[in-house]
């Protein structure tokens, strides 16, 4: 497992290791202090997406969400979601997310992330 590099610091860096990564998909654990609400599910999704880097240092920032679901809440702090690289448009990358607690999927979604240079 890799640790993603985040300049995130707890209690609000949720993104923890990469399970597993190809070109347009990885599954990341997620990790929190408190059973998360949607919000931490969207944020943890969307500091996930910084797996597609390309290893400079960049700030990213959410810019949108569409079609996000909260299925079942959540029973426990240690998880994992999938995010898809759908689509890149100059610094904006366009992400599918789905979070699952064991094989079962709790959220879903879309969310776009603006990429800027530090």
């Amino acid at each position: 497992m890799q640790e993603l590099q985040l300049p995130h610091k707890d209690p609000v860096r949720f993104a923890k290791s990469v399970l597993y990564k190809n070109e347009k998909s990885a599954r990341v654990k997620i990790k929190f202090q408190e059973l998360p609400s949607l919000a931490m599910l969207i944020e943890a999704a969307a500091q996930s997406s910084a797996v597609f880097g390309d290893g400079s240092a960049k700030m990213g920032f959410l810019v949108s969400l569409k079609n996000v679901k909260l299925t079942k809440k959540a029973s426990r702090k240690i998880l994992e979601v999938e995010v898809k690289n759908e689509h890149n448009l100059e610094n904006m990358k366009y992400i599918n997310f789905e979070v699952f607690e064991s094989d079962e999927s709790i959220a879903i979604g879309s969310l776009v992330v603006s990429l800027q240079d530090l």
